[in-house]
C-alpha cells in the first residue's frame, strides 16, 4: 500500500548542523544498528572495518555501538565531526544515524513526516517563523493544519489549532504534576523540575507570538496518538506540553532550548509520552 507523505513547511530546510551543534545527538543516546547495517560492518575489510567491529556490541539481540566517555559515541571525533563520515561518506552510516532527527508515523493513508526537536536545528528552524505550521504533501500540494486534519477526518475547530495562553498558578501546579510522573533523562532534568516547583510562577509573562507554530507542532507530532487514546486527549497533550515549555522559557529565558529539553525528556522518550496521554486519559494528575 503506498502511503501519500506529509512534511510540515520547513523540513526540507533541515541540515545538520555537524560540529556546529552544541548538543550533539552522537552523545548521550544509546545508538541501535540495524540489521542490514551489522551485516555490512561485519563484512566491511581494512582498518576501518576492524575499528567498527571493536565499538559495537550485541544487548538483548540488538546491536549497539559501544558508548565512551559522556555515553559519546566512540567515532565521534574532538572536533565534533563523525569519523566514519569523514573516512568515507554517509553511505556508511546506520539507518538511525542517518535518519535522524527525522520521524516517519503512519497515521490512516498518510504518512506523516519531520523533524524531532531534541535537535537544536530543528528547534531553530521551527522559530524561524511566527506564522502558522504550514504543510505540503510530496507532490507538492500545500496545506494548512486546519486541511491537514480534515484529511485525517478528525473534528478540529479554529480554538484546537492555537495555544491556549493564560496559565494560572494552578494550571502550573497540575502541569509541573503531570510531568513528575515521568522518568527523568539524567539528573539534571531532576533537577530542573525541582528548581520550577520551588519557584512562584509569575502569571502574565507574555506568551511569544512563535507559541501557536510550537503548539501546533507539537499537536503534529502527537496525532499518531489518536487512535488509542482519542482526539480531546491528544489536544490536552498538547496543550500540557506547550504550557510546560512557557513554564520553562517562563525562567529561563530561552525558548529555544526549553523546547529541546522538553523534547529530550518526552519527545523522545515512548514511556513518558505514554505516561502523560495515559494521565490526561484518566483525567489528569
Amino acid at each position: 500500500m503506498h502511503f501519500s507523505t506529509i512534511y510540515p513547511d520547513f523540513y526540507a530546510d533541515f541540515c545538520c548542523k555537524a560540529d556546529k551543534c552544541q548538543h550533539t545527538c552522537c552523545a548521550g543516546w544509546e545508538i541501535d544498528i540495524d540489521p542490514s547495517t551489522v551485516a555490512k560492518y561485519q563484512q566491511l575489510e581494512g582498518g576501518l572495518g576492524g575499528k567498527i567491529r571493536q565499538n559495537i556490541v550485541e544487548v538483548d539481540g540488538v546491536w549497539q555501538f559501544r558508548l565512551g566517555e559522556g555515553d559519546r559515541c566512540p567515532f565521534l571525533r574532538e572536533d565534533g565531526l563523525c569519523e566514519l563520515i569523514r573516512t568515507t561518506d554517509e553511505s556508511i552510516l546506520c539507518d538511525i544515524c542517518t535518519n535522524h532527527p527525522r520521524f516517519f508515523v503512519t497515521l490512516g493513508d498518510y504518512e506523516l513526516a519531520g523533524v524531532g526537536l531534541s535537535c537544536e536545528k530543528s528547534c531553530e528552524l521551527l522559530l524561524a517563523d511566527t506564522a502558522s505550521l504550514g504543510f505540503q504533501l510530496e507532490n507538492g500540494e500545500k496545506m494548512s493544519l486546519n486541511e491537514l486534519l480534515q484529511r485525517l477526518s478528525l473534528p478540529a475547530d479554529d480554538g484546537d489549532l492555537c495555544y491556549q495562553a493564560g496559565l494560572t498558578v494552578d494550571d502550573a501546579a497540575f502541569v509541573l504534576d503531570c510531568l513528575q510522573k515521568t522518568e527523568p533523562i539524567d539528573a539534571e532534568w531532576t533537577a530542573q523540575l525541582a528548581q520550577l516547583r520551588s519557584e512562584q510562577f509569575a502569571v502574565g509573562v507574555e506568551v511569544p507570538q512563535v507559541f501557536d507554530r510550537v503548539y501546533q507542532y507539537i499537536l503534529y507530532r502527537a496525532l499518531e496518538h489518536v487512535p488509542q487514546y482519542g482526539w480531546g486527549t491528544v489536544l490536552s497533550y498538547a496543550q500540557l506540553n506547550a504550557d510546560f515549555i512557557y513554564l520553562m522559557y517562563c525562567f529561563t529565558g530561552q525558548l529555544g532550548e526549553s523546547i529541546r529539553r522538553w523534547s529530550e525528556q518526552i519527545e523522545y522518550s515512548t514511556e513518558n509520552v505514554q505516561i502523560l496521554l495515559e494521565s490526561l486519559s484518566a483525567g489528569g494528575a
